[in-house]
This record gives structure tokens, C-alpha cells and sequence, in this order.
């Protein structure tokens, strides 16, 4: 009780709704998404106790997944991956002046689907957490190891670039003192790098600063345009008994695919859309606006949230890119995420099971008040959007530290991931490598020293096979798809005459 007592405190509260509004807002906004949402909050919870800097992020987070559909169902532009598939089925509502129904289905089903990943994140992150409790540090290694593969092979179409990513963001974590011999590396006599590089700054340098950079190189005259009609919406028995099946079948489609790393919110949307239309009643009525295809979509979205919140914690390992950089926060007040979280710091670990449902509440409350302003806000112009990030951005990294190479670190590393974006390299896997690169190295030396040496330690328990095999299966899974994909081809080609 002293926990909850503690969440209800008025500043918690008051910043699980101011959380969850900037989470809409910036969701809302078509380009920013929810990875971009977390990180321009991410600088400012530094200064708040670790419980309340992460129920804020998690609001953030969960604000911004329903917020994706805002712009989807009324510029048939999605503000977030996960929104993506909304757009088939909400847009079409909006055209018919439904765009208030619209919404309404959208944030009754986000609502649903993100109580049901809070209950999964509280009765099954323990049980994962003490489980892994048997891994030994080779066990560690190969699980960070298959985070990183995962990410290639299932969130990246270029395996090459995707490897280049992973490597690059693996360098980049080790800049820094070795936490094993004490000595600088890669820091080229500057002072503020003997920590490493200051985590919120390789945060925005990845998401905030390409981002701008992006809409700069575009048109800052581009200005979106709403069909949103009539914004009232009233939902009866029927209502909810037709969207029930498609929101309980998304919150499971997106709980269970939210836990594999690199999937996220996007694939939980498309699974559980391409899923709902293939079981529905009225299959022919997705695309022109059906209710079961905006439901569906929306709850997998917010019930990835507890899906990927559930690896992290349990395991250390991000279930999504959005995810990571809650990790991130974790790093920031020097928590490692992890196993060793249920034994130092249990009550954190209670107060995000409580605080999680809260950050639901404030999604629906905030959603029903201010879903009508936000259809009207996303319409804002690019040359007014970009320097109020910039500010935040900013403002954001200086007030961690204080340290002006911060800034320079984190405007450097920016023009360079946004000449990575031009040329196609995806950003996501160097973010997620930076923040697994301390577990797998530490974990790597510290396997190498049991073993003096001898890398067989790596596959000599049962634990370390099965992890290997499960490795080696991510490693071969682009491969015979690619194999079965050209077999296929030229079984067509001979079919033609």
C-alpha cells in the first residue's frame, strides 16, 4: 500500500497526464512516432526520482502509441509505425464525416489492449525475472548477442547495413573507461567522455536531430490537411460487442509479439489487422471503413508496450527501439535492467506495475477531452514544428549534465546518423546496440576470465545451447526465407508460358 500511496503523490499524478499528453501531441504529429516522443521527454526526467522519471516516459509512451491514429484517421498520415495499418479503416470513416467514431474506436480498443499488457507486464515479468536468474554471464552474452541479430534480421531489410549499424552503435558504447582496467578509451583526452558518451545525447543524435535535419532538407512550407468532419462520437452495446473480438485478439497478437525484440508495435498492428480481417464476419467491408479494422490495429499497438517492457526488465534485453531508450533511463540513474533489478530495487519494479495502469487511465481520461484539438494541431506547419524541437532538444541535453560537449557530441553524431539515414542505413539497430553494448562486453570479458580463455564456455552448459540454437535459427531465418523466395520465383517463371 505504501507503494501506491507513493504513485498517487499530486506531482506523480500530475506528470502521468502531462506524460501522456505530450506522448498525443507528439504522436500526433505526422514524422516524430514514439521512439521521437520518448526522447525529447527522455532529458527532462533526469532530475526526477527514478520512479517517477520512468512512469513518465511510460506515459509518454503509451500516449503516443494511441496518438499515431490521430493523424492516420484524420490526414491518412500515421503518426507512429503501429498507426499504419489504422489508416486503411480509419481514414475511410474520416472521409464519411465518422471521424469522431473514428477515434472513439481507436481509443477505447488502445485503452483495452494497453490494460491488458499491464497485466501481463505484472504477473509474468517476475516469474521471467527469477527464471533468469540461472543465466550465467556466456548465457548474458549470447542473449545480448540475439537482441542484436534479431534486430538485423527482423527490422532491417539489408542485412549487410544492418550489420554496420549494430557494429558501429557496439563502437560507440564502448567509448569511455574500461570499467575492468580503469582506462579512457576512444575519449582523445576530454574529460566529460571518461563516463562515456552521455546516453540522452546519443539519444537525440539518433531520433531528434536527423529527424529535424530531414525536415529541414524537405520543405519547411509543407502544411497537412484534415478531412476530419464531425468529431462527436457516441458508441452503444453494439458498438462494443462488434469491435470485442478484434480488441481481444489485438491485445494478445500485441502482448506476445511486443516481448520478441525488434518486432514492436508496427508488426503487432499488421499481424493482428491481417489476422481480424481473415476471421471477421464482414471481411469485405476493411478498407472502407470498418470498425474491426481500426480496433484491431490499436489494441496490438498499446499492448506492446507491456509486451516490450517485458524483456527489458526481466532481461535487460529492449523489446522494441522505443523501449530501449526507456532503458536508456534505467542507465541513466544507474540502474542496470535485468535480473538483478528483483533483488535491488523491487519497489521501482512495483511502482512501474502500478504506475502502468495509471498511465492507461490518463490515456483514456486525456484521449475523451482533448482528441478533438489534437485532429486540429497536427495541421501546424514544418517551419514552426522544427525549432520548437530544436529548443526542447536543446534545452533537453544541456540540462542533464551541463556540459556544453554534450551538445557538440550529440550535434556531431547527428549530421553523421542523418548522412547514415540519406543513404539508407536504419538507425534503430545503432541505438539498440548502444545500449546492450555494456551488458555484452561486460558479460563477454567476464566469461572469458572463468574460463581463462577457452570460448567453448559459450556452448558447454544446456542453458548456453539452447540459447546458441535459438541464435543460430535467427541467423538462418533470412536466409531460407530468401531461398524459399527465389525457388518460388522461378517456379512461377517456368509456369508461364
Amino acid at each position: 500500500m505504501e507503494i501506491i500511496s507513493s504513485i498517487l503523490q499530486p506531482l506523480n499524478l500530475v506528470l502521468c497526464f502531462l506524460g501522456c499528453f505530450l506522448g498525443l501531441l507528439i504522436g500526433a504529429l505526422p514524422g516524430m512516432g514514439t521512439t521521437m516522443a520518448i526522447a525529447l521527454v527522455l532529458p527532462f526526467a533526469y532530475k526526477l526520482s527514478p520512479l517517477t522519471a520512468i512512469l513518465l516516459l511510460l506515459c509518454v509512451y503509451q500516449g503516443a502509441e494511441y496518438g499515431g491514429s490521430i493523424s492516420a484517421i484524420t490526414l491518412n498520415i500515421p503518426g507512429t509505425a503501429g498507426a499504419s495499418a489504422t489508416v486503411l479503416d480509419g481514414h475511410p470513416m474520416s472521409k464519411r464525416g465518422q471521424a469522431g467514431q473514428a477515434l472513439r474506436y481507436s481509443l477505447v480498443a488502445s485503452t483495452i489492449g494497453g490494460l491488458f499488457g499491464a497485466l501481463v507486464l505484472a504477473f509474468l515479468t517476475e516469474p521471467i525475472g527469477r527464471f533468469s536468474l540461472i543465466f550465467s554471464a556466456p548465457d548474458l552474452f549470447m542473449l545480448g548477442m540475439i537482441a542484436c541479430f534479431a534486430v538485423i534480421m527482423l527490422a532491417t531489410d539489408n542485412f549487410l547495413k544492418g550489420m554496420i549499424g549494430i557494429v558501429f552503435g557496439l563502437m560507440l558504447s564502448t567509448v569511455g573507461t574500461d570499467i575492468f582496467t580503469g582506462t579512457p578509451r576512444y575519449t582523445y583526452g576530454l574529460t566529460g567522455l571518461y563516463d562515456g558518451i552521455y546516453t540522452i545525447s546519443m539519444i537525440c543524435a539518433v531520433f531528434a536531430i536527423p529527424e529535424m535535419l530531414d525536415l529541414v532538407s524537405s520543405s519547411l512550407r509543407t502544411r497537412y490537411v484534415s478531412d476530419a468532419g464531425n468529431m462527436k462520437s457516441h458508441m452503444g452495446l453494439k458498438d462494443y460487442k462488434r469491435i470485442a473480438k478484434p480488441v481481444a485478439c489485438g491485445s494478445i497478437l500485441g502482448t506476445v509479439i511486443g516481448v520478441f525484440p525488434a518486432l514492436g508495435g508496427g508488426v503487432a498492428a499488421w499481424m493482428s489487422y491481417t489476422f481480424t480481417k481473415k476471421t471477421s464476419k464482414h471481411p469485405e467491408e476493411f478498407g472502407k471503413g470498418s470498425p474491426e479494422g481500426i480496433a484491431a490495429p490499436e489494441a496490438a499497438n498499446n499492448a506492446s508496450v507491456g509486451g516490450a517492457l517485458i524483456p527489458l526488465l526481466a532481461l535487460g534485453i529492449p523489446g522494441s527501439t522505443a523501449s530501449a531508450v526507456i532503458g536508456a533511463a534505467f542507465m541513466m540513474f544507474g540502474l542496470q535492467v535485468g535480473p538483478a533489478l528483483f533483488s535491488s530495487s523491487q519497489e521501482l519494479l512495483n511502482g512501474i506495475y502500478y504506475g502502468f495502469f495509471i498511465s492507461v487511465i490518463a490515456l483514456y481520461v486525456l484521449g475523451r477531452l482533448l482528441t478533438p484539438g489534437f485532429a486540429k494541431v497536427v495541421t501546424v506547419k514544418n517551419s514552426i514544428l522544427v525549432p520548437i524541437i530544436l529548443l526542447f532538444t536543446i534545452l533537453g541535453i544541456y540540462a542533464g549534465d551541463k556540459d556544453f560537449l554534450n551538445l557538440w557530441v550529440a550535434l556531431g553524431l547527428g549530421v553523421l546518423f542523418f548522412l547514415f539515414k540519406k543513404l539508407d542505413y536504419p538507425l534503430a539497430p545503432m541505438c539498440i546496440a548502444f545500449i546492450l553494448g555494456p551488458v555484452i562486453e561486460k558479460n563477454y570479458k567476464r566469461s572469458l576470465d572463468l574460463s581463462a580463455g577457452d570460448i567453448s564456455i559459450f556452448w558447454q552448459s544446456t542453458c548456453s545451447k539452447v540459447i546458441l540454437a535459438i541464435l543460430v535459427l535467427i541467423v538462418l531465418f533470412p536466409i531460407v526465407r530468401a531461398v524459399l523466395r527465389s525457388a518460388k520465383e522461378r517456379q512461377t517463371d517456368k509456369a508461364q508460358p
